[in-house]
C-alpha cells in the first residue's frame, strides 16, 4: 500500500510513518512542510498514493537562508493542510485520492473541508488504532 504521510512535526512524522511501515510492510512517503508538498506534487501525480494522511496545520516552511518566500495564499497555518489537500483534489491524476485530515482540531473547526469528497476527519491520538483501521477503510472503498 502506498501511503501519503503530510506531517511537519518531526517527532510525530517518524513514529507515524514507523508504525505504519511495520503494519503496512513498505515506508510512507513523507513529506513535512507545505511548500515541500507543492515542490513535489509532480512525484506524488506520477506515484500515486492510495490514501494520504495529512495535518491541517503545517508550516510553510522549515526556517533556513535558502527558504522559499510563503506565496500570499498561504500565510494561515491553520489551513495549510486544507490547502495541500485541495491541491490533490484539482488535479485529475490525484482527485480521488483518499485523504485523512489527521489534526488535533475537531472536525466542526474544518469549516469547509468537511464538505470536500474522499476528505474524513480523524484527531490525532497516541493509539494509532483508528487510523489503522481508518487507512484500511478508505482504501478499501477505493
Amino acid at each position: 500500500m502506498n501511503i501519503l504521510v503530510v506531517e511537519d512535526d518531526y517527532l510525530q512524522g517518524e513514529w507515524l510513518c514507523e508504525e505504519l511501515r511495520r503494519v503496512f510492510s513498505r515506508r510512507p512517503f513523507w513529506i513535512n512542510s507545505e511548500s515541500e508538498f507543492r515542490a513535489r506534487l509532480d512525484e506524488i501525480e506520477r506515484d500515486t498514493p492510495d490514501v494520504a494522511v495529512i495535518d491541517v496545520m503545517l508550516r510553510w516552511t522549515h526556517p533556513s537562508p535558502e527558504m522559499a518566500a510563503r506565496p500570499a495564499d498561504a500565510r494561515d497555518i491553520f489551513g495549510a493542510g486544507l490547502r495541500c489537500q485541495r491541491l490533490l483534489a484539482s488535479r485529475p491524476q490525484t482527485s480521488s485520492i483518499p485523504v485523512i485530515l489527521y489534526t488535533v482540531l475537531e472536525r466542526v473547526d474544518l469549516g469547509e473541508a468537511r464538505l470536500l469528497p474522499n476528505v474524513t476527519h480523524l484527531r490525532k491520538e497516541s493509539d494509532l488504532d483508528a487510523l489503522l483501521q481508518l487507512i484500511r477503510q478508505v482504501v478499501r472503498k477505493k
